[in-house]
């Protein structure tokens, strides 16, 4: 058994950094039970822009606060979207790959979501597709975990399930996680430079959504992930 297994919240428009991590693993688990904290990457992440970069912030009901991600609902109000791909459009427009991928975002961004994992996951999915990256992919909301496990322990009891051989963990990992109850579990920490590629701007600004270079790099950007 070769199966190295990492797991992720479902991110929006994420950095490259974690689909670099992604393409490492043989399995991808999205851990979408977490709890669901304010202004974090589960509702925001950097888009590039002329000026430097600026956020793309999802609008979440305070009542959702603290609860698991996967029961965080989306705003009836919609107007952020609109938003959104009014951004995206004004400061990617002359990438030169824009045009290649533009259909799927722009249809995103018409699309009524109910809840936020499944926004963010129907993007997650659609990078690692473009990104040629390989893995198979689990929701840990559908891998009857015991929710009642904190921190390690439900990371453990997630990787059981996931049939890990191998974890390959974040680079804080090393900072929280308890080692010695992985057992039989090999643990791994991600490493990761980032790359330079071409922005429509410059200087070139690091740790931007991973859709600054697809936009930008196109069927190549599956090369800047080692």
């Amino acid at each position: 058994m070769k199966n190295k297994v990492t797991i992720h919240q479902v991110n929006y428009i994420p950095w490259i950094g974690f689909f670099d991590k992604i393409k490492k693993a043989d399995t991808f688990v999205l851990f979408d039970v977490a709890d669901y904290e304010k202004n974090g990457v589960q509702n925001r992440n950097k888009i590039r822009t002329k000026d430097g970069w600026m956020y793309l912030t999802v609008p979440v009901p305070r009542e959702h606060y603290r609860k698991p991600f996967y029961d965080v609902l989306l705003s009836d109000d919609t107007k952020w979207m609109n938003k959104h791909w009014k951004s995206i459009e004004i400061n990617y427009s002359k990438a030169e790959y824009f045009d290649a991928y533009k259909d799927f975002f722009k249809e995103l961004y018409s699309t009524k979501f109910e809840k936020l994992s499944d926004f963010n996951e129907k993007i997650v999915r659609y990078l690692i597709k473009e990104f040629g990256i390989n893995v198979d992919i689990l929701k840990t909301s559908e891998m009857n975990i015991n929710e009642e496990l904190k921190k390690t322990d439900l990371l453990v009891d997630i990787l059981k399930k996931a049939d890990a051989a191998s974890y390959l963990s974040g680079k804080s990992g090393k900072n929280y996680l308890e080692k010695d109850k992985f057992a039989d579990i090999k643990l791994e920490f991600h490493e990761f430079s980032h790359p330079e590629y071409k922005q429509v701007f410059s200087p070139f600004i690091p740790a931007m959504s991973a859709i600054d270079m697809l936009f930008n790099e196109g069927e190549k950007s599956g090369g800047f992930l080692k």
